[in-house]
């Protein structure tokens, strides 16, 4: 019985599954290379919309793609805009509501069936004391207007979670003869995820040094995600399997080495062992 994530059970999926990785890691580096997405602009972002999607009860993939989402509808609106005091006014006044509009078009992206309603996003905003504007639901239609025309309509959006998944697979699929002590691996990297997006501000500052350094490069991001875990898991595994992907997705190892070490610093690891 195979053990490993995907349950490929021929050669054509395992060819097909390398041409989608491949896919990916020329898109991840033409978004690092353009600029795009970055740190957060707003440093709280991710525990907040981690937190409503856990409310609202969203899989693991939807919180990720939301503050993904959210960060760059908000730094392209703020590149847009940042001249433009009224604009800047409109955003602030309005910055819940576009919040809860991105989780809604997550959570329609990874299940339509289980959508979140606009009445869900109108008892939100509701719940919220220091909100003080009344929306209704044109006012939630119209955001998410707002949000699609910002971002181009480009909601394919490839996150650190879609390559880590692809990753995982081959790193199991690499090491059959061990798969068995990897058995909660993939739960032990979504922790480790979870507390890189949380921490992103500290681990970037300690890795590039000062934020106009900073640079989105999601290869490198889930190569050390998995290395922490790894690390985590069974750190007898870690040396063999960071060569193993730092050769595979062609990242230099010792800043691999350095960027885990930074996660590692700035996360909580006993709460994710």
């Amino acid at each position: 019985m195979s053990c490993s994530i995907f349950k490929v059970s021929d050669i054509d999926e395992m060819d097909l599954l390398e041409d989608v990785f491949q896919v990916m890691y020329k898109i991840s580096n033409e978004l690092s290379t353009e600029g795009r997405g970055g740190y957060f602009v707003n440093r709280k972002l991710p525990e907040i919309v981690f937190s409503l999607c856990e409310t609202m009860k969203l899989p693991t993939e939807a919180r990720f793609y939301a503050v993904e989402l959210f960060n760059l509808f908000t730094n392209r609106y703020v590149k847009r805009h940042c001249k433009r005091r009224e604009k800047m006014a409109v955003f602030c006044n309005k910055s819940a509501l576009y919040i809860l509009v991105t989780v809604q078009i997550a959570s329609k992206m990874s299940s339509h069936y289980r959508a979140i309603s606009q009445r869900s996003i109108i008892n939100h905003l509701n719940r919220l004391k220091k909100q003080s504007a009344v929306f209704t639901k044109p006012d939630i239609i119209q955001a998410e207007i707002e949000i699609l025309q910002t971002v181009d309509y480009d909601l394919f959006l490839i996150l650190p979670l879609d390559i880590l998944d692809l990753l995982l697979f081959f790193t199991q699929h690499h090491l059959q003869h061990e798969c068995k002590s990897l058995g909660t691996l993939k739960e032990t990297c979504l922790s480790v995820l979870e507390m890189f997006y949380l921490r992103q501000y500290q681990i970037y500052t300690a890795f590039y040094g000062s934020p106009e350094h900073f640079r989105s490069d999601l290869v490198m991001v889930a190569v050390s995600v998995i290395c922490v875990a790894v690390f985590i898991v069974d750190s007898t595994l870690n040396e063999e399997i960071c060569n193993f992907l730092s050769e595979k997705c062609n990242v230099d190892k010792e800043e691999v080495l350095r960027l885990s070490v930074d996660i590692v610093d700035n996360i909580n690891v006993r709460s994710v062992s």
